[in-house]
């Protein structure tokens, strides 16, 4: 895996002042931050308001001067953070949207597809679940496009703990998924 990821379309260097940059800014990342939310075990419309309180964070930080540089690891990190207050003061469980996920994929298909797309999502979610909260956390940023620094200063870890621990979280999902 390649530590690339998408820059954003946009200069960053007036987005306190000007209302079209933030629209821009909010267009493109309210997705990523959303489904990676949703991959914690947030509710959709709990991740969405998440994700506009991460954006009035980052009006208010910038408002008051606080830096521009990596903004995105910055709304990350506190829509991160505030999925983590949120899941401690309600007692979420991560399994949850995987098992609505499944049921999902299995409406949706022949009876036979459904069956084979739902034991294939049953394997995931277990083997998902093997894996530690750390290596977890790190594959979902990984897989919504931040690099291993980016999700290092998120999480608040070296980058190469990072690399190993996507690397591991990989791993073992191949082992227990054959493949």
């Amino acid at each position: 895996m390649s530590g690339d990821s998408v820059p954003l379309a946009l200069s960053l260097s007036r987005l306190g002042t000007n209302l079209r940059e933030a629209t821009t800014l909010y267009q493109e990342l309210r997705e990523p931050l959303v489904r990676y939310l949703v991959c914690l075990g947030m509710s959709f419309d709990e991740a969405q308001d998440v994700v506009q309180d991460a954006f009035v964070s980052l009006h208010r930080h910038l408002s008051s001067g606080g830096s521009r540089e990596n903004i995105r690891a910055w709304l990350f990190r506190v829509a991160h953070n505030r999925a983590r207050n949120c899941q401690r003061s309600y007692e979420r469980r991560f399994s949850a949207p995987l098992d609505s996920e499944a049921q999902a994929i299995a409406d949706e298909a022949s009876p036979e597809r459904a069956v084979l797309q739902k034991e294939k999502a049953r394997r995931l979610g277990n083997a998902i679940r093997t894996l530690t909260v750390a290596e977890r956390e790190c594959l979902l940023l990984r897989a919504a496009g931040l690099r291993y620094r980016e999700i290092g200063e998120i999480l608040q870890m070296p980058t190469s703990s990072v690399s190993d621990r996507v690397e591991r979280a990989i791993r073992k999902l191949a082992e227990k998924c054959d493949v």
